[in-house]
């Protein structure tokens, strides 16, 4: 079935239109980038690079697969998938938008996960992290930490719940787990190099296209739009701009609809990881907006149990997460593979 015509040509009209409006508005969009530029190096790079590098040592030195045996009862009854996949679930509820994707990828090239699982994990494995829903979010939008807790709950609760749902869509054969057990330790030294090199080139994507979407929120901002239709536009383009727009307009449950849904920019930043699992993002869409859905429906019961009242603090505050707001597993976690690392290089010293 072919394409329709219009849709062939969408991607450079869209592209277009995204030149029109750099260009007409140059000084605009430069405050805007310029303002990116602070949110990458005050949020994005500290909240997400020790991550980054976490999971990607988790997966190139073989550790994820000591666990799989044990963790194998529980993903397979609840996800269809094989206990490989634990850690990457994990670390994509606490790590931020890219980190679970980025697992799926290198657990995929390293043939622990199939091309069907990594597809269906990739539906699911995207989910904002604490530090940005408790302590930004909540705590400094909203001014209630229990609201950030009520909407971190939320959208983690919908991402697991659509992992099950999603096991129904699972492939017919057994897991195959034999050839996970067998995956021997890997050299700390080069598992640590391999996870640095590659997390300073998905942060730098990530900063691309933060920045991107800067200059685009910029303009937007300057045009004589209603105020529902600025919420909705920033909620869509990009999640961070999204929130603090629509704080104090819209509802709990609608809040943790928005960050279900996570916004074009972060959909953007994992295009190329998505395109290696073999997802389409039509799927990948329908997936978030299943998400933000369910994100809803849960906070809204969460709100009966839990009843919580939220205030703005300010209508000029900015959403800026600290940035170690759960740096203690991050702290340790880089401490042992840096003692890992010491071990390694100083029996080659005395040999010398």
């Amino acid at each position: 079935m072919q394409k329709p015509q219009f849709l062939k040509w969408l991607p450079l009209l869209l592209c277009c239109a995204v030149c029109c409006i750099l260009f007409s508005e140059p000084e605009v969009c430069a405050r805007g980038v310029r303002e990116a530029l602070g949110i990458c190096g005050n949020t994005v790079l500290p909240s997400l690079f020790p991550f980054m590098v976490i999971s990607g040592f988790l997966v190139h030195s073989g550790m994820l697969s000591a666990f799989a045996r044990a963790a194998t009862p529980v993903t397979s009854r609840l996800f269809r998938l094989p206990g490989v996949s634990a850690g990457t679930v994990f670390m994509s509820l606490i790590g931020g938008f890219p980190v679970g994707i980025k697992m799926i990828v290198q657990l995929l090239e390293t043939e622990q996960l199939t091309m069907h699982q990594a597809k269906r994990m990739c539906l699911f494995c995207v989910n904002a992290g604490p530090a940005f829903v408790i302590s930004a979010v909540g705590t400094t939008v909203l001014g209630s930490t229990r609201a950030g807790v009520l909407l971190y709950a939320s959208v983690s609760l919908a991402a697991l719940l659509l992992g099950v749902v999603l096991r129904f869509c699972a492939e017919p054969q057994p897991i195959p787990v034999k050839k996970i057990y067998a995956v021997i330790f890997a050299n700390p030294a080069t598992a640590l190099s391999d996870a640095v090199r590659e997390s300073v080139y998905s942060m730098l994507q990530i900063c691309a296209w933060v920045l991107l979407f800067g200059a685009l929120g910029a303009y937007l901002n300057t045009l004589s739009l209603p105020p529902a239709v600025t919420v909705f536009l920033n909620s869509v383009l990009e999640v961070t701009a999204g929130v603090h727009t629509a704080a104090g307009k819209v509802s709990l449950p609608m809040l943790a609809c928005i960050l279900a849904f996570s916004g074009l920019s972060v959909h953007c930043q994992l295009l190329g990881d998505l395109k290696r699992c073999g997802v389409r993002y039509g799927a990948f869409l329908l997936a978030r907006l299943a998400a933000a859905g369910i994100s809803f429906g849960i906070c809204t019961l969460l709100l009966q149990v839990f009843p919580c009242e939220i205030s703005v603090f300010s209508a000029n505050g900015t959403v800026v997460p600290a940035a170690y707001s759960v740096s203690a597993p991050s702290f340790l976690a880089l401490m042992l593979m840096s003692i890992l690392l010491i071990l390694e290089v100083e029996p080659r010293q005395k040999v010398c």
